[in-house]
């Protein structure tokens, strides 16, 4: 996988998450009995949406680079700690007794793409509001 730029490191005014899932696979036979297989230990496929309202145009900018610099939602990145900063399911650097690690990227690798372009939406002369919707993918 393809590494691209680090994403700009701005504190989101709203932040929602899904934890993903397990690779697994259902069988069922005739009858209506159903077997199911759990293929991995790491979970996949978590989504994280950061909503940035009303900030300055060069911010706006520099989110706007990063997904032309990513090739939209080609290449993974890493996010750094301030779009995770002050909530603890999002906050890597909690400590070691905190309950928030593991809802961390952290232990397993994660990285993120975009899973659709960033939405831009004029507020007033030099203000935009984005919206942006990642999925966390597994390091290869």
């Amino acid at each position: 996988m393809t590494i691209g730029p680090n994403f700009p490191d701005l504190v989101p005014t709203a932040r929602s998450m899904s934890p993903g899932d397990f690779a697994s696979k259902v069988f069922r036979s005739q009858s209506g009995i159903e077997a199911r297989v759990q293929y991995g230990n790491k979970a996949f496929n978590k989504t994280l949406d950061l909503e940035y309202s009303n900030i300055k145009e060069a911010d706006a900018a520099a989110i706007h680079d990063h997904y032309q610099n990513c090739k939209g939602t080609l290449y993974i990145f890493a996010l750094p700690s301030n779009p995770k900063k002050g909530n603890p399911v999002f906050d890597e650097g909690a400590t070691a007794s905190s309950t928030s690690n593991r809802h961390s990227a952290a232990p397993f690798g994660l990285s993120y793409r975009y899973a659709e372009p960033p939405q831009f939406t004029s507020v007033k002369q030099g203000r935009m509001s984005v919206t942006i919707k990642l999925i966390g993918v597994l390091d290869s």
